[in-house]
């Protein structure tokens, strides 16, 4: 699992999570992305659909701080 903040406040707590930020978390958790990020549907959290090398893609979720 992959945790930390980045430079975030608590009204806009996914401002600073980027694309590149979901690739890197993604990676350092050990898979190889292709570089295809696809924002998925979520109320309060950020889900994404991730893309890899080998294999068929996988989704993330970040959960709002504080769950």
């Amino acid at each position: 699992m992959v945790t930390g903040q980045v430079g975030t406040t608590e009204a806009t707590p996914f401002s600073a999570l980027s694309p590149e930020l979901v690739l890197t978390a993604i990676e350092q958790l050990g898979f190889a992305c292709d570089g295809r990020v696809l924002a998925l549907n979520s109320y309060e959290n950020r889900v994404y659909q991730v893309g890899l090398e080998t294999g068929t893609p996988l989704v993330a979720k970040f959960y709002r701080p504080a769950r």
